[in-house]
């Protein structure tokens, strides 16, 4: 069993940061199907640090929902590692500095992967936030901005850096920054930061949908685990899935089509109480679209919830499309 201090996993799975999805339903739905670890979307250290913007509802974490982390995303050391101590003051159980978005605006701003080219500065934006926070502190980065010889150099320096400084857990996408989602994942790379540096904690992401793979992916790369992004997204069952798995037991069948329904209507339900109604609709959409891909009329579902145009048409669609 892994453990983070007084954080237990009960497998070696859990939810990947996700800017945009893993909200406070996402998180919740994760965990009520197995999932003993999620984190916040990817928030900006300025937040943190700004007293009107940290008292808002939507940046603290929920009483039924821990243990959950928070990531963190900046680009000044001292200015993360202030924001760590904000977040963990406000209920959060561990830090999660996050080195690896590659969006373009984000690396206009010099943010995320951006310091996948200053190895300096990672390093000290850790060491800073160790100092100041006693919750354990994780990173997350890409295998190199680019794939450069250059880069490959300072991605191995990121990766020694974070053995010999103690970093709890390291998460290492199997991309490049410059990939952003094109083309797939490495994972003989995450495999062999594993192979160079065993006594760090690592756990590999990328282009991981199903359960099976996921196991796959564990056993081959010899990670301590694996964190699920994209694949988690309208599927909640992939961790009551992995659970089975990873407790030798057969892969479950499919949820039953008003199984299915019933985690559409709470997750629609949890994003109508966080969100009014004329922004809760258009957002579960992004999730309507993994949920749909269980469903036998796949497409002609999904089409239809796309189309809805109020709360009450979303509830219908899901009732007579799942048999509840």
């Amino acid at each position: 069993m892994l453990t983070f201090d007084s954080i237990q996993l009960n497998m070696p799975f859990i939810q990947a940061p996700l800017a945009g999805y893993t909200d406070h339903p996402m998180r919740l739905l994760a965990k009520q199907h197995g999932c003993s670890l999620t984190f916040t979307g990817v928030m900006l250290d300025k937040i943190a640090v700004h007293p009107k913007a940290i008292k808002l509802k939507k940046f603290h974490p929920h009483d039924d929902e821990h243990p959950v982390g928070a990531q963190i995303l900046g680009e000044e050391p001292d200015v993360m590692s202030q924001a760590a101590v904000q977040f963990l003051k406000i209920g959060y159980d561990l830090i999660d500095l996050n080195f690896a978005c590659p969006a373009p605006k984000v690396l206009r701003r010099a943010r995320g992967g951006h310091l996948m080219a200053k190895p300096e500065v990672i390093r000290e934006t850790f060491l800073r936030t160790r100092e100041k926070v006693d919750c354990p502190v994780f990173m997350k980065i890409r295998i190199g901005y680019d794939h450069s010889a250059e880069s490959e150099e300072k991605f191995w320096q990121i990766c020694e850096n974070a053995a010999t400084d103690g970093v709890d857990m390291l998460a290492i996408h199997g991309r490049t920054v410059s990939q952003k989602y094109r083309g797939k994942a490495d994972w003989n790379v995450i495999a062999e930061v594993k192979k160079r540096f065993p006594s760090l904690t690592i756990f590999g992401s990328g282009d991981i949908y199903t359960a099976e793979t996921a196991m796959s992916r564990l056993k081959e790369s010899g990670v301590d685990g694996v964190m699920i992004a994209r694949g988690a997204i309208g599927n909640p069952w992939i961790f009551s899935e992995l659970q089975a798995l990873w407790n030798g037991k057969d892969m479950p069948e499919n949820p039953p089509l008003p199984e299915q329904g019933r985690v559409m209507l709470e997750h629609f339900r949890l994003i109508c109480e966080a969100y009014p109604e004329r922004k809760a609709y258009p957002y579960f959409r992004k999730f309507a679209v993994g949920y749909c891909k269980r469903h036998p009329q796949r497409k002609k579902t999904m089409l239809a919830i796309m189309a809805a145009k109020s709360k009450a048409a979303v509830n219908d669609i899901i009732h007579n499309a799942y048999g509840l």
